[in-house]
């Protein structure tokens, strides 16, 4: 096959079947002093939604090797690992599991230290996410519909919420949502739409150490707004309280939310 981007001659990577079908998985990675945080439960989450795709999983000691290359001397910085399915079939068949890993490092995004401390913004996006329960918690390449949730996006907010189809809850456009009711710490099932975070399962086993009752629910927005707190996480913020959603206001952060994001300990881009 011969290749032109952008009228030059392309690598190998033109004929990924990451960049043509978005078939294969990421993980976004924060380095803090030249570390890569909470790279196992990376790795952990990488296995499985390689498992998921049948996609082989990289040699786990050489995407180490890697990772801790591009990491060294950078004091704050975000590592993306991409696992993407050989080139191979006709079309969109699959002759093996066969895969090729991309790593890519850039410098990480800063933020207003009031992320954390007060809270953010969040509206409600009126995209709906599709429901596919075989791609469901997955984190994919293909990411058009978290594109398409961003448009239109209000000059005075820092995270979307987004429904799915039926109007339940599911997340944030870059993030997993939870919730506070009655001491119960909740979060939206994923089981038919979604991304699976590193960080939200980090969150639910912390707070299951901590004894904060949780639980994993199908709720419609006026859940989220009837809750007596709620907060947005993913692995490069941490998280960050949720200071008011639509025309629903809370005082962030909540004592639920202070608790987990003290145990938590995660470093701040500010």
């Amino acid at each position: 096959m011969n290749a032109l981007f952008n009228g030059v001659a392309a690598n190998d990577l033109a004929l990924s079947r990451g960049l043509q079908y978005g078939d294969g998985v990421f993980r976004t990675i924060l380095i803090w002093d030249g570390q890569l945080l909470d790279w196992n439960l990376h790795l952990e989450k990488l296995s499985e939604d390689c498992a998921a795709l049948e996609l082989s999983v990289p040699d786990f000691s050489l995407l180490k090797a890697e990772a801790t290359q591009l990491a060294a001397e950078q004091a704050k910085a975000v590592l993306k690992v991409m696992v993407m399915r050989q080139p191979g079939g006709r079309g969109y068949r699959f002759d093996a599991q066969a895969s090729d890993r991309l790593l890519l490092c850039y410098p990480a995004p800063q933020y207003q230290e009031q992320c954390w401390t007060s809270g953010v913004n969040a509206f409600c996006s009126d995209f709906k996410l599709s429901l596919q329960p075989a791609l469901a918690g997955i984190k994919h390449l293909n990411r058009l519909e978290q594109v398409l949730a961003s448009r239109n996006w209000p000059q005075a907010a820092d995270e979307g919420i987004l429904c799915d189809q039926v109007g339940q809850l599911i997340s944030g456009t870059r993030s997993n949502l939870f919730w506070v009711r009655a001491g119960v710490l909740c979060t939206p099932s994923l089981e038919e739409s979604g991304v699976s975070g590193m960080m939200r399962n980090k969150i639910l086993a912390l707070a299951e150490s901590m004894r904060i009752p949780t639980s994993i629910v199908k709720a419609p927005r006026a859940e989220l707004e009837s809750a007596d707190e709620a907060f947005v996480s993913n692995s490069l913020i941490g998280i960050w309280p949720l200071r008011q959603f639509e025309q629903r206001e809370w005082m962030a952060p909540g004592a639920v939310t202070l608790k987990l994001s003290a145990a938590l300990q995660h470093p701040r881009l500010v």
